[in-house]
């Protein structure tokens, strides 16, 4: 290589490198002021002036100006429409704006894979991408992004975010349909403490967590009364009929109309209750679509569900006892390969006559079940052993007892039990009433109640 050709490569070189240096330069010059907060930054574009000045209004500049945020701060053209709603009610204008603030510094290149939710001042969470940034069905594009400050870092966005309702106030709004005063009258005032708690929000979802996301359904009239009349035979209670559903019922219907997925767009055929319930979802049965801060609510005229999955069948495993009738006894958990949940239940040496082994049967439905056992004695018991259900009490002879044949591994019918009212079911186990060890062993893989649901 001559000496001319080597020196022009040099020269081109050195050109690249300066002009690369000089465009990073211009380019951090432009995205970084590390020498002022937020706030100052907001301040000085001019383009910012009415976000600057709501964020003033709203009393959050103090708080942006220290700390770790993001700000999405409109430009002047995208809120020159703001509703009045928002512009003369105090609460209304903090919530909005915090609705452009952020928790922490979030760069736009971090949701350059997949997006960020990122919690909100105002408790709600939006969702960051690389271009842009969504609160619910509104979506800003960036006309800058990742100006970078001393505590924080800036985006200017061509549309404003309004904050979204969440579900749990989108339902309290809805006070004349049932459902709505369904979930809202399972609220209860401790007497001692005067404080006022709901059942629906404690045991089957809080609709006002804008950390989660949620499907909600609310019924038309003749739905809601159709699944109700379906439900109330399942649910019978000891109480005195009132206009008041019964807790039990009320749970029992809230339940299916909840769902851990917002199904804003695309919902499937099928979806799961938090119960475990499959329900359909029809497009056509949709009367109205809310979208909420943390999901969407849709009023639907009609509602269908898969019967068995509301009204199930019980398993109980021989190992999962809840009591003995002398406080502790010789009981045995065995490891067993054809066990249904690879261990059984063996009592055997007791000396007890009409030994018995109790289990509790929570959340048993009013009706019908057919019961079976499966109770295998692989020769380690010497004879043929004799046992039996009792239901509720020892002195209960509904069912008599039963030969349990050796090396027998299917499953047998033990007779059927009708269920009065929903609640607490209890079963025991009996062995022979004698006190001779040759003939009052117990043995139980499981038990398995089965509705007879019409």
């Amino acid at each position: 290589m001559n000496k001319r050709y080597r020196y022009f490569l040099l020269c081109l070189v050195a050109l690249g490198l300066f002009s690369c240096s000089d465009q990073w330069a211009d380019h951090n010059e432009a995205s970084q002021d590390l020498n002022n907060n937020l706030v100052q930054m907001i301040r000085a574009d001019a383009d910012l002036s009415t976000f600057a000045s709501l964020l003033e209004q709203s009393g959050l500049d103090k708080q942006v100006a220290s700390g770790s945020y993001s700000v999405w701060a409109p430009s002047n053209a995208a809120l020159q429409n703001l509703p009045e709603s928002i512009i003369g009610n105090e609460e209304a204008l903090r919530t909005f704006v915090g609705n452009h603030i952020g928790y922490q510094q979030r760069l736009s290149y971090q949701a350059e894979e997949a997006p960020i939710r990122v919690k909100m001042l105002n408790d709600k969470v939006n969702v960051l991408r690389q271009n842009s940034i969504t609160s619910v069905d509104q979506t800003a594009s960036f006309d800058y992004a990742d100006r970078v400050s001393k505590n924080g870092v800036l985006y200017k966005i061509d549309s404003y975010l309004e904050p979204r309702k969440n579900v749990w106030e989108i339902v309290q709004e809805q006070s004349d349909n049932p459902v709505s005063q369904l979930v809202t009258g399972m609220a209860v005032t401790d007497s001692l403490t005067d404080e006022t708690y709901n059942y629906f929000e404690y045991d089957v979802a809080d609709l006002a967590n804008e950390d989660s996301t949620y499907t909600f359904f609310l019924l038309s009239d003749n739905a809601y009364t159709t699944f109700k009349s379906a439900m109330e035979p399942y649910f019978k209670d000891t109480l005195p009929e009132t206009e008041m559903l019964s807790m039990p019922l009320s749970l029992g219907l809230s339940k299916d109309l909840v769902f851990t997925t917002a199904y804003y767009d695309n919902v499937p055929d099928t979806i799961l209750s938090v119960d475990s319930v499959k329900v359909a979802f029809h497009e056509g049965q949709v009367l109205e679509k809310i979208n909420a801060s943390n999901g969407v609510v849709y009023l639907m005229d009609g509602f269908d569900y898969k019967l068995s999955d509301k009204i199930p069948e019980i398993k109980i495993e021989g190992e999962y006892y809840d009591g003995l009738s002398d406080g502790s006894g010789p009981v045995n958990i065995r490891a067993r390969s054809w066990a249904s949940n690879m261990r059984d239940l063996l009592v055997i040496n007791s000396g007890i006559a009409g030994y018995s082994v109790r289990y509790d049967v929570p959340q048993a439905h009013s009706t019908k079940y057919d019961i079976y056992w499966r109770a295998v004695n692989d020769d380690y018991i010497p004879r043929t052993n004799e046992q039996r259900i009792a239901v509720d009490s020892v002195q209960n002879e509904l069912f008599s007892l039963m030969f349990v044949v050796p090396n027998t591994y299917e499953e047998v019918y033990v007779g059927q039990h009708e269920v009065q009212n929903y609640g607490d079911l209890r079963l025991l186990l009996q062995s022979y009433p004698t006190t001779s060890n040759d003939w009052n062993s117990l043995v139980l893989d499981y038990i398995r109640l089965v509705p007879v649901v019409e």
